[in-house]
């Protein structure tokens, strides 16, 4: 097999070893196996090139978990922001929190407070959120990750290990904020990689993306 010929897999070491290195389609990759029987690796990642542990390797669910909340944290700010300015915009035009029952049959129900408050908070939600999709999207271009994947020394990257453009980057933030939108699918997307093969949730499946350690 000469390089650039044949596609992406795990292939008899070339370089004298008892293993298997994997081929990313144009050269060998430093991803070496030893392995007694012949037939593939079998840990996550293994068929993208991907180490079983270790720099490179598939992010476990529960980091990448942590990560999520350390960007949340750092976005409170902006939530709160967006909710007072969303309170100062509706608490002059609303009355009462549980209006009183009005004995005239023909008069005009005011709208509950209690609705303009959720629509007060709902639409914060909708702003931060669209800000986070943002925020996501300029700094895995710009960095390579969020500040929450950095602390927790992780990055997603493409199947074939490449850092993320712009349509990439943008397509993988704005997918979960609108699962987000629609509730038990949002919470699906981010509880499959919980048992996917390749611990990818569903919005990485959709781009093409892995999440890996640093």
């Amino acid at each position: 097999m000469s390089e650039g010929t044949a596609p992406p897999g795990w292939y008899p070491d070339p370089y004298g070893g008892v293993g298997q290195r994997y081929f990313d389609g144009t050269a060998w990759t430093g991803h070496a196996v030893p392995w007694p029987a012949w037939g593939m690796p079998h840990w996550k990642g293994a068929r993208y090139g991907r180490p079983p542990s270790g720099p490179g390797s598939l992010t476990d669910p529960g980091r990448r978990l942590a990560a999520r909340l350390l960007d949340g944290l750092v976005f409170l700010p902006v939530f709160a922001v967006c909710a007072a300015v969303a309170l100062l915009l509706v608490v002059p035009h609303a009355g009462p929190i549980f209006p009183k029952q009005n004995p005239d049959p023909y008069a005009t129900v005011p709208t509950p407070g209690f609705v303009w408050l959720y629509l007060a908070f709902a639409g914060a939600a909708l702003v931060d959120g669209a800000l986070f999709v943002v925020y996501e999207t300029v700094t895995t271009v710009r960095q390579g990750r969020t500040l929450g994947k950095r602390w927790m020394k992780i990055r997603p990257v493409t199947v074939d290990g490449h850092t993320l453009g712009w349509g990439r980057a943008l397509s993988r933030a704005v997918i979960p904020w609108f699962a987000g939108i629609l509730g038990w699918l949002g919470l699906l997307d981010s509880l499959w990689c919980l048992w996917d093969a390749d611990r990818q949730c569903l919005h990485d499946k959709i781009v093409g993306t892995l999440v890996i350690d640093d």
